[in-house]
């Protein structure tokens, strides 16, 4: 009996001290990549291209020689698209191609199309800020101290100081914006139906509506190269979750991961 019970208390001490599927990786990566196979060197392409804090990028099998995955998931945490950061890129594809991976280590990676995709994509008004504040919006006329907030009840508002030339004029004028945001085309994120007020009665309506043109869209995802196609906006507080009408879910697999530090 003690002999049974010291076996079993071996084998439940071995169940215990074993990684957990959910939580390990297959491949995990910290800082650099040591590149050893297609999909490894796949990795190492996007981390190059967007230097994400986080990436995990999970497949059902390893590509075959035409680059082509019957399914894939990708994970990107801290991603920069656009000079906005996002926070959380989430997307899965299926019956996905991408160019041959015999051309992937020297960085030439393609995809030319996939069957099946769906994308969340979570942006924080901190993120779009911090955007707003280290850009110059125009030359003679531009933006200045301009901010965004976004909430549940109200959406989005902004709010900032515009300087504009009206008849040989140079005025600084405070223009407060509120409204919804609008996918535009399935990659670029615009403000649309807002409301304005400006600080001076004498400024036309049309200097105010050029002012906020200056900085749509808000987001380009048009720039990130993988065809996602958004179609639903979500306001929360100080945040704002853009995605398709089905939401990605993750998927049992090999899994490569990779973290910046």
């Amino acid at each position: 009996m003690k002999t049974s019970r010291h076996i079993l208390v071996l084998l439940w001490t071995a169940v215990l001290a074993m990684p957990s599927s959910g939580m390990a990786a297959d491949f995990e990566y910290i800082g650099t990549i040591d590149a050893r196979d297609s999909t490894s060197q796949l990795l190492a392409h996007y981390v190059r291209e967007f230097a994400p804090e986080e990436l995990s990028l999970t497949i059902d099998e390893q590509p075959d020689d035409t680059g082509y995955f019957r399914d894939l998931y990708m994970d990107l945490k801290g991603v920069k698209i656009g000079g906005v950061r996002v926070e959380n890129l989430t997307f899965r594809m299926s019956g996905v191609q991408f160019n041959p991976p015999s051309e992937w280590a020297a960085g030439n990676v393609e995809c030319t199309n996939a069957l099946r995709i769906y994308a969340r994509c979570l942006l924080r008004e901190a993120d779009v800020n911090e955007r707003l504040a280290s850009q110059t919006f125009g030359r003679d006329e531009h933006w200045k101290d301009i901010s965004i907030t976004i909430t549940p009840e109200a959406g989005l508002q902004a709010r900032g100081a515009y300087v504009a030339k009206i008849l040989f004029i140079t005025l600084d004028i405070l223009i407060e914006a509120e409204g919804d945001l609008q996918i535009v085309g399935g990659r670029e994120l615009w403000l649309k139906d807002y409301k304005f007020r400006v600080n001076t009665m004498s400024v036309p309506d049309y200097v105010a509506r050029r002012a906020i043109d200056r900085i749509q869209p808000l987001l380009n995802l048009g720039r990130f190269p993988l065809p996602l196609t958004l179609h639903n906006v979500e306001f929360q507080e100080r945040q704002a979750v853009l995605s398709t009408r089905i939401l990605p879910e993750t998927m049992p697999g090999i899994t490569y991961r990779y973290r910046s530090e």
